[in-house]
Formats: C-alpha cells, structure tokens, sequence
C-alpha cells in the first residue's frame, strides 16, 4: 500500500458552491488518494435546505456551527442535531437538510466512500458527489 500524508489547509481547500448559497470545502476525496472516504465541510446560510436525497454510502454528518433539521424518509423521522451533534445514516437512507434559523449552519460531513453518488428523490437524478451537476436548484 502506497502511504499518503496530506496536510490540508482549510484557506487552500476547493470550494464547491451547490447553490442556495451553500458551499462546500472538500476535504478528502480520490484528488487527494483517498480510497474509502470523501470529506467536507459544509457552510448553510440562514433559511435554507439540501433537497431530499440519499447516497450509495454511508453518512456521517456534525455540526460544528448552529443547528441542523434532518427529515427522514419524506417526513417519517426528524432529527434536530445542535453544536457537536452528529448523525449517522446506512446508504439508501432518503434524507433533506434544513438549516431553519437566523444564523449560518457549519457541518463536518463524510462519506463512507471515495465513490459517493446522491440520488435525488425528487426527480431521481444520480449524480457524482461534487461534479458540476451535484445542485441544489428549484427543481431537483
């Protein structure tokens, strides 16, 4: 096995901007050599929400920075996850984010893969985690 060491700098880290404002900072991904994960941090401006989706990993998701509102499966489980609060999800697990307040919501997100994909639920669109078609817009 080839060794890899990486120190990443989260001011050089790419910025992906999935719209509605929200941005994500990659951190681990297959450009770096990762094999088995795919890291971010997520920044959520006030009053807005990921589309209902699920992936084809596993899911880890802290908040560093405010509160976050998970609904599961179309509303049958809500989650409300404050500073530090972490949340685990299997693979195929529908999901949508809301971020419901007045403050900027900052979460730590990783994926059990380097070959993360995100279905949405509402069209049924797969796409790769970070490619220019991963956006949250109106219509997804």
């Amino acid at each position: 096995m080839n060794k890899k060491i990486n120190h990443l700098k989260f001011n050089e880290l790419p910025v992906y901007e999935r719209g509605r404002g929200i941005k994500n900072h990659l951190i681990a991904s297959k450009q770096i050599g990762a094999n088995s994960l795919h890291s971010g941090i997520t920044f959520m401006p006030p009053m807005t929400s990921v589309p209902a989706h699920s992936h084809n990993a596993e899911e880890q998701v802290t908040v560093l920075e405010g509160t976050l509102r998970i609904v599961l499966n179309g509303g049958s489980k809500e989650l409300i996850c404050n500073k530090y609060d972490s949340s685990y999800l299997s693979s195929d697990v529908q999901h949508q984010l809301f971020n419901d307040t007045d403050e900027q919501l900052v979460v730590m997100v990783i994926y059990g893969s380097s070959d993360v994909n995100r279905t949405f639920s509402q069209t049924g669109e797969v796409v790769i985690i970070g490619s220019e078609e991963d956006q949250f817009t109106a219509d997804k």
